[in-house]
């Protein structure tokens, strides 16, 4: 899977999703400090999903006309660094090729989606 990693996602997620055979262009990497609206456009010329734990990436989804194939919104604070980056990773195996422009909320115990495009 093609993935556009935000700033705010951490290390251990980005090392594991390489390692797991994902394409991954990191923001902090590639361009620290990048806007949301720089990282939505490179996602969409890219065709790369988002991950993230920003919730403004929602918001211009809805508005945006050149939406990446998808954002993932990771909302797993409560489980630690570790748990988190494994969570993440399960879902991304598990949905792969069927995120399709749509919003997916992953938290602890749930997998919400929605699409964003109408």
């Amino acid at each position: 899977m093609r993935i556009l990693a935000d700033e705010n996602c951490d290390r251990l997620l980005v090392a594991m999703l390489r390692d797991g055979g994902h394409d991954v262009v990191y923001v902090a990497e590639m361009a620290s400090g990048a806007s949301d609206a720089e990282v939505l456009r490179h996602a969409h010329v890219e065709g790369r999903v988002i991950v993230t734990s920003d919730r403004d990436f929602s918001l211009f989804a809805e508005r945006e006309s050149d939406a990446p194939p998808a954002i993932v919104l990771l909302r797993l604070d409560p489980l630690s660094r570790a748990a988190r980056a494994r969570r993440a990773m399960e879902m991304l195996n598990t949905l792969g090729d069927a995120l399709h422009d749509e919003l997916v909320v992953v938290e602890p115990a749930q997998i919400r989606r929605r699409p964003y495009r109408r």
